[in-house]
């Protein structure tokens, strides 16, 4: 049989958190560099902030 992890409830609410900081300061970056002039392109952006939420919620998951 697989390995099991434990995890306390208070962790992955850490975790979660941490998360939604590090996901709110992409969009708040990125929404400067749109004032900038430096993107302007939508459907980018949003494709790269999924990309980095995707992936920020993997490394959460697998304990990296």
């Amino acid at each position: 049989m697989g390995a099991t992890a434990t995890v306390r409830k208070s962790d992955f609410i850490d975790a979660m958190e941490e998360n939604q900081k590090d996901v709110r300061k992409m969009v708040m970056d990125s929404y400067h560099d749109i004032e900038k002039g430096k993107r302007i392109d939508y459907k980018e952006l949003f494709a790269e902030l999924e990309s980095r939420y995707r992936n920020e919620s993997v490394a959460i998951i697998s304990g990296k």
